[in-house]
């Protein structure tokens, strides 16, 4: 295991197989647990799932922020209501001013190391504040995850979304995106109104050539998930999926197929290997292997193009009679 003074100067130079393997197990486990939560639903929904997750936490966060806050002010105000208290009593006992000055020195010193003391865990800004500022970030990212969750099809990418969403309530993230936003901010004088009452419309310099666009709460219902068409969805093998609709349409007119829906399935696999015993028995003599069995190949292609130009594109049962007697004909 790595020196956990490591982190301070950066990620190791090489990647340490136990480190992968523990990391690897880590993984599992979230997405299987996440997948318990869905029931078995798609990526998106586990995805979702995993941002439900992260904002009870992120909630926490911000709770004890705020607490902890309250307390600090709670403490500040005591140590100077008890700082005036003291000093009443030394005035009226006769302490010298000495005396005096050292103990508002201390009770200042005691009032500074409270606020440094929560100035480790608390933002410049009221936690109430920083959080609504979170809020509408997670509600921009999460509005984005829902504009392409047909794309979100594999464990790995449903993982990575769900770490980008959590980086959002993490300290440093949250101070970056604050400070980028206050040096992005620009002020416009608002037109109208008497020389006596001038006012600024502050707003960040992206916003100004248009309108600002509210961002949608982090609570938001998501938009349905549009599942991608499947362009072969009886596809066998490994060549089957890459072929087009159009291109089945083709075969299938070319061989007498009805109907003619651009689908490889059952009919059109039956027809195609009708074809190729056609081909067999007559001029070429070649064994070609059984489509219905292990899907259409490469293979098949060349005698293919040459059946839709024997009937010319399209097959005339009347003419051409179907896929076996076209196979007699192609050389």
């Amino acid at each position: 295991m790595a020196n956990p003074t490591q982190h301070y100067v950066g990620i190791p130079p090489v990647i340490d197989p136990a480190g992968v393997e523990e990391s690897s197990s880590r993984i599992n486990r979230i997405m299987t647990a996440l997948a318990r939560d869905t029931g078995g639903g798609t990526y998106y929904d586990l995805t979702e799932a995993g941002f439900n997750y992260v904002d009870d936490r992120c909630m926490e966060y911000f709770s004890e922020l705020f607490y902890l806050n309250r307390r600090r002010e709670a403490t500040k105000a005591g140590l100077n209501a008890f700082s005036q208290t003291t000093n009443a009593i030394l005035a009226a006992s006769g302490a010298s001013t000495l005396s005096m000055a050292a103990v508002t020195q201390a009770f200042g010193l005691a009032s500074n190391l409270t606020d440094i003391a929560a100035g480790t865990y608390l933002y410049q800004l009221p936690p109430a504040t920083t959080l609504t500022f979170v809020r509408k970030l997670q509600g921009a990212y999460r509005e984005a995850v829902s504009a392409k969750a047909g794309q979100i099809n594999t464990p790995t990418t449903s993982y990575h979304l769900i770490q980008d969403y959590l980086a959002l309530c993490l300290p440093p993230v949250i101070e970056a995106k604050l400070v980028e936003h206050v040096s992005d901010a620009a002020a416009t004088p608002v037109r109208g109104g008497s020389v006596s009452n001038i006012e600024i419309d502050v707003r960040t310099n992206s916003a100004l050539p248009r309108k600002p666009e509210i961002i949608p709460d982090v609570r938001q219902r998501a938009k349905a998930v549009v599942q991608p068409e499947t362009v072969q969805p009886y596809a066998l093998g490994n060549y089957e999926p890459r072929l087009s609709r159009e291109r089945i349409r083709r075969i299938q007119r070319s061989l007498c197929v009805s109907p003619v829906d651009g689908i490889i399935s059952g009919g059109t696999r039956s027809a195609i290997d009708a074809f190729f015993q056609g081909v067999q028995k007559g001029a070429s003599g070649r064994t070609y292997p059984s489509v219905s069995l292990g899907g259409l190949q490469g293979v098949h292609e060349d005698k293919l193009i040459q059946a839709e130009q024997e009937v010319g594109g399209t097959c005339i049962p009347s003419r051409d009679k179907g896929p076996y007697e076209i196979g007699l004909l192609v050389k």
